[in-house]
């Protein structure tokens, strides 16, 4: 595990968890903010409508720009047109950096497992399918998104906490050090 500033783990107000589609995000956002105590805030189920549209760009700016200006947050979704925005307010940033075959393979298998269903983490009437396009963006993803990413890493390296975790043993690490506040669940914000 790597991170950019030490700092003993104080609990932060705002995280952000990026990552390739397939890393797991969500899973690791709420676990985060169960521990913190803190509302979770999936970005994929803001992001998608029913029957899988996509809002209009501005309109979606508008509405993480809202988000992002919450007093607290654990926020999951790279979504990279508004990554400047939501890394601005962020105390943590939890960079997935799991390899692309192994987001590509979880991603391709829970594709085949939950054809149909609903996934927690996406909004209401968008059942899980089988997708092509979602398949090649994580294919194309260490040389389309993995660069901008890393150079948002490198310009951020002294103005916040960061965390890159490459492995599931990583994973583990970091979650056994990310402090446990009060003693119950995070809220979950009005979507």
């Amino acid at each position: 595990m790597y991170h950019a500033r030490q700092t003993g783990l104080e609990p932060p107000r705002r995280v952000i968890i990026i990552g390739s589609p397939g890393s797991e995000k969500a899973e690791l956002a709420r676990v985060i903010a169960e521990r913190l105590r803190l509302p979770c805030i999936e970005l994929e189920r803001l992001y998608w409508r029913p029957g899988w549209e996509k809002p209009d760009a501005q309109t979606w700016q508008t509405q993480v720009s809202e988000l992002a200006a919450r007093e607290a947050w654990v926020m999951s979704g790279t979504f990279p047109s508004t990554l400047d925005i939501r890394v601005a307010r962020a105390d943590w940033l939890v960079w997935v950096d799991l390899p692309m075959p192994v987001c590509f393979v979880h991603k391709l298998r829970d594709m085949m497992r939950r054809n149909g269903e609903k996934r927690p983490e996406v909004a209401p009437g968008c059942p899980q399918r089988f997708d092509m396009s979602l398949l090649r963006f994580i294919w194309t993803f260490p040389s389309v998104v993995l660069p901008r990413i890393a150079a948002l890493v490198a310009r951020e390296r002294r103005n916040r906490t960061i965390f890159i975790l490459r492995s599931k043993r990583e994973r583990d690490d970091f979650l056994a050090k990310v402090p446990i506040v009060g003693d119950g669940p995070g809220q979950t914000p009005d979507a």
